[in-house]
């Protein structure tokens, strides 16, 4: 700042990655600042309705205001915006109100015109030591940023000039003018502590703006992209509700719908969680799962054959009912201990085989004094039979309430 160089502030903010995946899940490009319609009224009607995904809004005192004020336009939310500040505290409920500030001259009235008449970006300030004190451009900022920094001996030592600008430019008389310099210049030392700049403000609401825009025309979209952005228990406790709202189901993880992360069923209106959060699972396992959607398959049993994780992530996900297609929790986790068991097995001893007799029978090949030979076909034929007798069961409610509570975190 002393040496009049720029400072960045590069800031990783969360809804412009929520805005990316929506566009991703859409299937629609990024949108550009001249695309989008900036006066739909459908998006900022339905803007009030909830502070999911809302950037800057998802706070329940920072929402209350927007409600209040009832935008219309980028404008109304940027001084919502910028009145949140604590700069805003001595004017934010006549500015939600929606009342008009007097100001100490006609002059500085028609400078805030466009903000309802009062005090509420930094770039006000400049414009004021500047059109009506007749200070540079950054003489007019060097004292706003002594006033912001609460550095009152280069505030008192360009007092004079203030003054003195202010007086020869107004067509008041001296004493007049003086005393409407100094209470101006006190509105401006009362608004210091943190007040936002225009542009800063504008592009925040900006991508407030687009966040409602995308919520209401793609809110599949959006709620799976704002729940897989989610960093803590009042994202999805945000999100959850918003599917609610917009009256979205969201369903539990299940095969063929269900990819690493949240997914969208546009058709039916509708949401699979993602299996990347389970317990033991990983996303890489989550998206093979996911890839074989279209596979078909005649039975569980022609699944394991290609399940691509290891025997604990597939118990898992049987638990938890991933797989209802094939049937019954309780029938598949007996199908896979089976399976496990015999499968690809040509050679069974006696005294250590349970199978039932007449299934030995109807597929043996040959045999031994202690041993049962099978072919490849006989023994997958006579697994595909024995598991054709388990009944259709699934595992008990509360073993399945505890799995959840295990690998899910919640039921």
């Amino acid at each position: 700042h002393e040496v009049s160089l720029n400072k960045y502030d590069l800031l990783g903010l969360k809804n412009i990655e929520i805005i990316k995946d929506t566009c991703a899940l859409a299937d629609i490009p990024y949108p550009k600042s001249y695309a989008i319609n900036w006066n739909d009224e459908k998006v900022w009607a339905d803007m009030i309705t909830s502070p999911a995904g809302i950037f800057q809004f998802e706070g329940d005192y920072a929402f209350k205001m927007l409600q209040s004020f009832v935008p219309h336009k980028i404008n109304d939310m940027s001084m919502i915006n910028a009145a949140l500040r604590p700069s805003g505290a001595s004017y934010r409920d006549r500015l939600l109100a929606h009342e008009v500030n007097k100001n100490p001259s006609e002059l500085i009235d028609d400078l805030l015109k466009d903000n309802l008449g009062w005090l509420i970006y930094q770039e006000d300030t400049i414009a004021f030591l500047q059109k009506i004190c007749g200070l540079s451009g950054s003489e007019a900022d060097n004292i706003r940023r002594a006033i912001g920094r609460k550095q009152k001996d280069r505030l008192d030592a360009a007092m004079p000039q203030i003054l003195e600008g202010y007086c020869k430019m107004s067509p008041k008389p001296r004493e007049i003018a003086e005393k409407e310099a100094k209470e101006f210049l006190q509105i401006i030392e009362d608004s210091s502590n943190y007040q936002f700049g225009f542009n800063h403000s504008t592009g925040y609401s900006m991508i407030g703006y687009t966040c409602a825009y995308m919520r209401y025309y793609y809110p599949e979209e959006f709620i799976a992209a704002y729940l897989n952005n989610a960093n803590n228990e009042d994202d999805i406790r945000y999100g959850t509700e918003l599917a609610k709202v917009k009256g979205i189901k969201i369903h539990p993880i299940k095969f063929r719908h269900s990819s690493a992360k949240y997914t969208v069923d546009k058709n039916n209106h509708c949401l699979y969680k993602g299996c990347g959060s389970v317990k033991f699972l990983n996303d890489n396992v989550s998206e093979k799962l996911y890839e074989m959607k279209d596979q078909k398959f005649n039975s569980f049993i022609d699944f394991l054959s290609v399940f691509p994780g290891n025997s604990r992530q597939r118990e898992i996900l049987t638990r938890l009912g991933f797989f209802e297609e094939f049937g019954g929790s309780q029938k598949l986790l007996r199908i896979a201990e089976l399976y496990d068991t015999y499968h690809g097995k040509k050679i069974i001893k006696k005294d250590k085989c349970n199978l039932p007799i007449d299934l030995i029978q109807k597929y043996l090949d040959s045999e031994t004094e202690k041993q049962y030979r099978f072919t490849s076909e006989c023994m997958d034929a006579l697994l595909a039979d024995l598991c054709s007798r388990i009944p259709d069961k699934d595992i008990p409610l509360q073993t399945r309430l505890q799995a959840e509570r295990e690998y899910l975190g919640y039921i």
